[in-house]
């Protein structure tokens, strides 16, 4: 190997950069700490939504599924969908919710909302329903090969989470006209059946729809061993640094086409 020569012009050189990076100091932008990491985000979408309006009646609602108990859909899964918001909060997760009022939105736009956010995952919050009132269970839909293990890690978590208050698990089935292009892992939860008077006296309480947000959950960290890495490199770095900053918040669109971003300091 040729050695090269070293030049005094070259060594001036390097004594004045010497210099320069000396007489920065500890204010310098070359000892600033890296940024923080970015939480993961997660897109959560509480089925149906809307109410009527007398004075407007081509304004589109959906109450989805009303048990006979008069329970509806769309405010369980509201409910249920702001509860996972709560938790994945605890997570350092960023949570994305297509709707976080009653209104009503089309397929088209809460799928948008996911991919908009660069969502690592996404899950629809629904119940289900069925002529017959003795249909029971948990049930979750996936619409390609991609949502499948991730359907099937929210069934599990559901099946183990609602065992004690009787809700079966009825498993994992494919629905490939929903979500279609979505480029996340994504499933739609059916809870349980609001025509089974047990199950839908279950989904009025406040403690059964904060159990499906933490079978939810659970279902997701089994499935994204990111979510708890990203915790932990958040954590080490909030150690280090102090608290991160808060998300910048996104733009809200026209109601019924709109992200409903969550910019809660994580």
């Amino acid at each position: 190997m040729r050695r090269l020569a070293v030049t005094p012009f070259v060594l001036a050189i390097a004594a004045a950069l010497a210099s320069s990076v000396t007489a920065l100091g500890p204010s310098s932008h070359v000892l600033a700490a890296d940024d923080p990491p970015s939480p993961v985000v997660i897109a959560i979408d509480p089925g149906h939504g809307g109410v009527p309006d007398p004075s407007n009646p081509t304004q589109p609602f959906d109450p989805g599924a009303i048990g006979p108990n008069g329970v509806l859909e769309k405010d369980v899964a509201l409910s249920v969908g702001q509860k996972l918001a709560t938790l994945l909060r605890g997570q350092l997760v960023q949570p994305v919710l297509t709707r976080s009022t009653d209104v009503w939105m089309t397929i088209a736009a809460r799928e948008q909302v996911a991919v908009d956010a660069h969502a690592a995952l996404f899950v629809s919050i629904h119940c289900n329903s069925f002529t017959n009132p003795t249909a029971a269970g948990s049930l979750v839909l996936y619409p390609n090969t991609m949502g499948q293990p991730f359907a099937q890690a929210l069934s599990n978590a559901l099946g183990t989470g609602l065992h004690a208050d009787g809700v079966p698990d009825d498993g994992i089935q494919l629905r490939n006209d929903w979500w279609i292009h979505a480029p996340m892992p994504t499933s739609t939860v059916e809870m349980a059946y609001l025509s089974n008077p047990h199950e839908a006296a279950l989904m009025a309480t406040d403690a059964f729809r904060e159990l499906v947000a933490e079978s939810i959950l659970a279902g997701m960290e089994k499935f994204d061993p990111q979510i708890e890495r990203t915790k932990a490199a958040i954590q080490a770095w909030q150690a280090a640094n102090g608290p991160t900053p808060p998300p910048t918040p996104k733009p809200v669109a026209k109601s019924g086409t709109a992200s409903v971003p969550d910019s809660r300091e994580i």
